[in-house]
């Protein structure tokens, strides 16, 4: 976090937003595994967009889960359920 609050928000291009699986060790993490924001809480969602906020970041926030579950889902459940994470982790910051 505190990397993240040593820039200005001008120095920010673009956020992909995404949680990590649940009961993985960091250091098994893999870049190719991710869920959907908010769907399991090892990521402090509320914590970067408000250092986000704090930085004065306006640019663009998109889900990036890496996630097989939603890569089989229809393009319109997949998007339902992506703007339901997205309003999720929004709210943390209201």
């Amino acid at each position: 976090m505190a990397d993240l609050l040593a820039l200005k928000g001008s120095e920010v291009i673009a956020v992909d937003l995404n949680d990590a699986p649940a009961a993985v060790p960091k250091e098994q993490l893999s870049d190719g595994r991710r869920e959907l924001p908010c769907a399991t809480g090892v990521i402090d969602v509320g914590a970067i967009l408000k250092a986000l906020n704090e930085i004065g970041y306006d640019g663009p926030v998109r889900a990036e889960p890496f996630n097989q579950a939603v890569n089989r889902m229809p393009k319109e459940e997949a998007c339902a359920v992506t703007a339901v994470a997205l309003k999720k982790a929004f709210a943390l910051i209201s």
